[in-house]
């Protein structure tokens, strides 16, 4: 018997990680919910492969996007910011990258 395929996908409620039913690869056989780990690395390889990381000043602002059969699109951006308003305050979370 050979290895099983390990499978990445979206469910109803959250981004899971396993492996699927061997004979309906629809179904999942063992699954872990992996939503934040998966958002994070999807986030720390956009900013790697777009923007060149963290301390590359190039470019601010990247990403993919997709058309869908309707015409709209859907885009999957990554953007860093200055997060300090001029009194100089932090605007947002810290992500500790």
């Amino acid at each position: 018997m050979g290895m099983a395929e390990y499978h990445v996908g979206c469910g109803a409620f959250a981004i899971y990680a396993g492996t699927l039913n061997s004979k309906n690869k629809n179904l999942w056989q063992n699954k872990t919910e992996c939503t934040d780990e998966a958002i994070n690395a999807v986030r720390d390889y956009m900013l790697q492969e777009l923007l060149g990381g963290l301390e590359c000043q190039k470019t601010t602002t990247g990403g993919y996007e997709w058309k869908l059969k309707d015409g709209r699109t859907v885009e999957l951006r990554v953007t860093i910011k200055d997060n300090f308003c001029s009194c100089g305050e932090n605007k947002s979370d810290d992500l500790s990258l």
